[in-house]
């Protein structure tokens, strides 16, 4: 049966039904093993893609951040600082409730140096690093994962049943009126004291 995928097209099937294992029941399921059985092919064929379960885990981490990077980044646009930020968080907390199982494992796995996970990962804190308008190519700072933590936790909130859908709004705009004095404030250190209300992406 291995011959049914070409090129690649195994490891994206293994990575498919990875998440679709994942969501259904959790992160403990997603075995090489499985995902073989229910792609149809060899119990040694996933191992030519993945070298063990622990790839494979870190590949859909990898998969998640790379998805939400790419909507955080369509949703900024060219308003305003505050209806940018909050355009960003309703992004990121609506990936999280859409993606409860996959956003769990992307923050709580623990990635080691050269993951792909770890890569991803990276370029979504310096996408909240520009949003929030830390100095470009310096490491990124402590609000971007104030941020992203905040917005997780709005999520899981919302996930677990302890927060109403339809209290979600409200909850980001609260925590978005609480974090813009500080984001302002860097803003304007990063502008050597001048306006807030300069070009780019703190505009």
């Amino acid at each position: 049966m291995d011959s049914t995928y070409h090129h690649g097209s195994l490891r994206e099937a293994l990575l498919a039904e990875g998440r679709r294992l994942l969501v259904e029941d959790g992160p403990d399921a997603v075995t090489l093993r499985e995902l073989a059985r229910r792609t149809g092919v060899s119990h040694a064929a996933p191992s030519r893609h993945f070298a063990d379960r622990d790839a494979l885990l870190a590949a859909l981490a990898a998969e998640g951040f790379d998805e939400l990077t790419a909507d955080l980044r369509r949703a900024a646009g060219d308003e305003g600082l505050e209806e940018r930020l909050t355009v960003y968080a309703r992004a990121h907390v609506r990936f999280a409730i859409e993606n409860g199982p996959l956003v769990a494992l992307m923050f709580a796995r623990k990635p080691l140096p050269g993951d792909p996970d770890a890569e991803a990962a990276a370029r979504f804190y310096a996408l909240g690093a520009e949003l929030l308008g830390e100095a470009p190519g310096e490491p990124v700072g402590a609000m971007p994962y104030v941020l992203a933590g905040t917005l997780e936790g709005i999520g899981a909130l919302v996930v677990a049943g302890r927060l109403a859908p339809e209290r979600v709004d409200a909850v980001i705009d609260e925590a978005v009126a609480m974090l813009l004095p500080r984001v302002r404030e860097q803003l304007a250190r990063r502008d050597g004291g001048g306006s807030v209300g300069g070009a780019g992406v703190g505009q």
